[in-house]
């Protein structure tokens, strides 16, 4: 009997059958499907949510099979695909088994390290473009009775953040261009206005790094010698400390960012706001001061996209720098701006809801060298924008600029040195510098702000005329293609073929620019046409088929964008009515309801403070003042649950074991210290001892271990009996004390009986042939489909000379399994032994 008999890495258990005809392997699903059946199971949990059409489903784990095989039962959806992920050695037990036999070409089981390559097969890009990738959890994967499943979880994670970041932002993606159309009442000045604008003056950039707070004692102090950019999301650790910044930044288009960011309201009318085109609309439209953008006004070519240049990601903090650099600053701070942890796994500054939620549990992190010298901890997303922030710097500096980061413990970065506040010298900033540039930006007055809304209502309603254009073409198209085919399924007119050609060529051509723009709303069935699976064979019937498919996605797409636009265009004809000293109160007030846009009310009443308001006037404003404020200072808001559920207990105990499972001392040490210093959770106890067991194990104190996995097993409803109990095991048979390894083995047993067989062999070694007998008959009785444990048993028969309940076992064995090598191979050896006992009663 080895002393790694309780590795993950051995078999994953016997095949278990429940009472509904489910097969499954135990060791994997444990008794979850025991009383009910996996598809009520599955119906509960998923609701119809792995079903949806035009999807890329990536699933961690297959539940034993049974998840992939209640899909192909539902009826695969049109145009999905799936994919599901499992440790490797746990797949070929599945496929030892069959459990994954007879699946459709749609459904991919496949292992951590193909997986990628296999979705390639089916075109896991375009999926991406359209949004359509969707990741889930398998109940397995969800339980973790096997921690395979949350380490592949977290990489598979971490993978599709990359792969969401390089093919959707990287070509622009649906989201950007309905934000666009959103803010496009709002984004009036470019930010080309301030080009160079501050030549030779120092900027410092504030983003939300762990680091930020230590640096607002020194920047309060120096604040009249620097312009200072600041993130959105930091403004409430700005507004708590005091400090206002000259220019704020958001590039978000997530609803999310309100939550974030919501403080920056609380800035005063000097603050500048510089937002991407497609920040989220509600920060813009109720900005209370002057706002530049990036990018361009419309997603199509047109004489209102004026100059100007676009933000750079990854993260709104890049986007920062390379306006620094356009502003013409000399010397650029940067503070908070760490792109990696604190060693106990912070994320954030101080005061934010990443940081008051703790640390971040679901992840086994990358680690990146510090300016200290030191390592710390990061993720893929701030390596992403890691890589960034280096070429950035490499253009800045070229250009005779000077990067500094003020914080020793951000990441490292070539061409940005770390200059501690103590040794920086500054030059006094006059103030007419900065009003000379802020007169840059015109002041917008009713007038110029007519003229913009009207110049965007015109060039709306033109490309509302193309897209109705262009939904004539392919309605026409449509009916073509359905008639052109004859009931054979072949063409017989080929003068409607050349005319369906002609209105090709035109939507190619004459209605290139919002052709293409079509087809970016319609691409979700677009996808349908280049179906992974389809044959290379066309024949008629199904080119007019794709046909079909083809022109009603124009369709679509034109719904899609039609809706866009008249929604733009009735924002923007809103706007205009908030021109007027006597408005259409009704129409206002639908839009910014509409929009969730309740400050607009505010801002309209101070700008406009003699008007006087019918009763109902006055309640409806009055009502969206409130809504307002429920915004501004809800507590409970979607991001901070959100963030919360990072730094969860359950993640916590995954984190400590994959921890422990690849020696990561270290990290087990500042796991705990972020831990120790975590107000969220109460009842630390038992996650300390087992880190403390984890960490004295891995320094060779196996005493000291020992003492903690003992005080594990002496708190009442301890939720890592079972992680001691192995660990005790694992240890008491490495120094040889068997007694004490039965002791620890027969616990587990009363937790699941898939440790049956090792107090079986256990007992076995210490000469309890009983007792082994016992155990693995009581482990067969619960998984009477375990041939090999029903082998050993023999094998153990054998030994002890019991040679006719061997043959009993054996027959048993062969009536199941009649072509099994191992038993026959055991029968032969049983009945030779027996021969030789007849010879030597013979003899005798």
């Amino acid at each position: 009997m080895t002393t790694t008999f309780l590795s993950e890495s051995s078999t994953v258990g016997a095949l278990k059958t429940n009472a509904f005809g489910d097969k499954y392997l135990y060791s994997i699903n444990r008794s979850g499907f025991e009383k009910i059946s996996a598809n009520e199971i599955f119906e509960a949990e998923f609701n119809k949510s792995l079903l949806k059409e035009d999807s890329l489903y990536i699933i961690v784990g297959t539940d034993s099979g049974l998840l992939p095989k209640y899909i192909k039962q539902q009826e695969i959806p049109s145009g999905s695909r799936y994919i599901f992920i499992e440790p490797d050695h746990i797949l070929e037990e599945l496929h030892h088994n069959q459990l994954l036999d007879n699946l459709p070409p749609e459904i991919i089981c496949t292992t951590s390290t193909q997986w990628e390559e296999r979705a390639k097969e089916f075109k896991v890009y375009e999926y991406s473009y359209i949004n359509g990738i969707k990741s889930f959890n398998a109940i397995c994967a969800q339980q973790a009775a096997i921690e395979d499943y949350v380490e592949l979880s977290w990489q598979l994670t971490e993978a599709l953040n990359i792969l969401h970041f390089k093919h959707n932002t990287s070509i622009g993606c649906e989201s950007f261009i309905v934000r666009q159309l959103e803010n496009i009442a709002e984004n009036i000045l470019p930010v080309t206005l301030l080009a160079n604008a501050y030549q030779g003056k120092t900027v410092i950039i504030l983003a939300g790094g762990p680091s930020l707070t230590s640096v607002f004692p020194w920047l309060l102090e120096n604040r009249h010698k620097l312009v200072v950019f600041s993130v959105s999301r930091i403004s409430r650790q700005l507004i708590t400390a005091g400090i206002e910044p000259d220019f704020v930044f958001s590039v978000d288009p997530d609803d999310v960012n309100i939550d974030i960011s919501r403080e920056m309201f609380l800035f005063s009318n000097e603050t500048i706001f510089i937002n991407s085109y497609h920040v989220q609309p509600a920060l813009l439209n109720q900005w209370h001061g002057k706002s530049l953008y990036l990018g361009n006004r419309l997603p199509w070519k047109a004489e209102i996209n004026t100059e100007n240049i676009s933000s750079t990601g990854p993260t709104v903090t890049n986007s920062a720098l390379s306006i620094a650099h356009y502003f013409g600053f000399s010397k650029i701070l940067l503070a908070g701006f760490d792109l990696c942890f604190t060693k106990e796994g912070i994320s954030h500054a101080q005061g934010s809801d990443e940081q008051l939620a703790g640390p971040k549990y679901d992840s086994i992190p990358l680690q990146v060298e510090i300016y200290n010298g030191e390592y710390r901890p990061t993720v893929q997303d701030y390596y992403a924008a890691l890589l960034t922030l280096e070429k950035q710097a490499k253009l800045i500096t070229a250009d005779n600029r000077e990067i500094i980061n003020l914080a020793p413990t951000a990441a490292k970065v070539e061409h940005i040195i770390h200059t501690p506040t103590s040794e920086i010298t500054l030059r006094d900033i006059q103030s007419e510098d900065l009003t000379i540039a802020k007169q840059r930006i015109p002041q917008l007055n009713n007038t110029t702000l007519n003229a913009h809304y009207q110049s965007i209502i015109n060039e709306l309603e033109k490309s509302a005329f193309q897209i109705q254009s262009i939904g004539k073409l392919a309605k026409k198209a449509l009916a073509i293609n359905q008639r052109m085919y004859n009931a054979e399924g072949r063409i017989e007119n080929y003068k409607e073929k050349r005319e369906l050609d002609i209105i090709e060529k035109q939507l190619n051509r004459k209605h290139k620019t919002h052709n293409n723009l079509v087809k970016k709303f319609g691409v979700r069935n677009f996808i349908k046409i280049t179906s992974p699976h389809d044959s290379d064979y066309w024949n008629a019937e199904k080119a007019q088929k794709l046909g079909n498919i083809y022109y009603r996605s124009y369709q679509t797409g034109i719904n899609t964008l039609s809706t866009l636009i008249n929604a733009a265009m009735n924002r923007v004809k809103a706007r205009q009515e908030e021109l007027k000293e006597t408005p259409d109160f009704a129409l206002i007030f639908e839009q910014w309801n509409r929009d969730k846009s309740y400050r607009r009310a505010i801002l309209w009443q101070k700008k406009h403070p003699f008007v006087r308001y019918t009763e109902q006037e006055s309640s409806s404003l009055g009502a969206m003042q409130n809504q307002f404020n429920n915004i501004l200072y809800n507590q409970d808001t979607v991001f901070k649950a959100k963030v919360a559920q990072h730094s969860t207990l359950a993640l916590l105990k995954s984190k400590i074991k994959l921890l422990f499972k690849h020696k990561k001392i270290d990290d087990l040490r500042n796991l705990k210290n972020g831990f120790l210093n975590n107000p969220n959770h109460s009842n630390k106890e038992p996650y300390l001892l087992l880190m403390d067991a984890y960490i004295a194990e891995l320094s060779n104190d196996i005493n000291q271990a020992l003492n903690n996995y003992n005080d594990i097993i002496n708190i009442d409803q301890s939720p890592f009996l079972e992680e001691a109990l192995t660990r005790i095991a694992s240890i008491s048979l490495i120094q040889q004390n068997q007694q004490n390894a039965f002791l620890a083995i027969n616990c587990l047993t009363q937790i699941s009986p898939s440790y049956l067989p090792y107090q079986a062999e256990l007992a076995r070694i210490l000469g309890d042939f009983m007792l082994a007998i016992d155990s693995y008959n009581a482990y067969i009785s619960f998984f009477p489909e375990d041939i090999l444990i029903k082998l050993k048993l023999v094998t153990l028969y054998i030994e002890i000379k019991a040679y006719d309940s061997a043959d009993m076992m054996l027959e048993h064995i062969l009536i199941e399994f009649p072509e099994s090598e191992s038993a026959i191979g055991l029968k032969n050896q049983l009945a030779k032994i027996k021969q030789e006992q007849l010879n030597n009663e013979t003899m005798g």
